[in-house]
């Protein structure tokens, strides 16, 4: 049962994946939105979350040895590279949006706040 560590997992990424593909005049112009205006912190929030679960998830997986060894950096890698196709793909495929460099760097650095996190707190266990 591969698949039931990574359920949490491939819904955040998901969600990830929608909330990049909603139309820039779809979002809403609300207060709420206000509080979530340094896009930058969202969009390192969202990959610090996906990087922590991503990460717990190759660990406790079994089946590959390998991936479970260095689930840090397969995680990171991982991360990086959804993080980074996903704004390619707003400016080519996803009406009303475009790709700028500053919200891949932004995942990057939710992805590095992730493993900074996970080797404070979670040392012993992924180790």
């Amino acid at each position: 049962m591969l698949w039931r560590h990574f359920t949490f997992t491939f819904i955040w990424a998901s969600i990830i994946l929608i909330l990049y593909g909603i139309p820039g005049s779809n979002l809403p112009s609300v207060s709420f939105w206000k509080l979530l205006e340094p896009d930058k912190a969202v969009h390192a929030g969202i990959f610090l979350i996906l990087m922590c679960s991503l990460t717990f998830s190759v660990f406790k997986q079994h089946r590959y040895k390998s991936l479970k060894r260095n689930s840090l950096r397969s995680s990171a890698l991982i991360c990086i590279v959804y993080g980074t196709v996903l704004e390619l793909l707003q400016g080519s495929l996803f009406s009303e949006r475009f790709t700028d460099v500053y919200d891949i760097l932004a995942n990057a650095i939710g992805v590095l706040l992730g493993i900074v996190i996970l080797k404070l707190f979670f040392r012993d266990i992924l180790s």
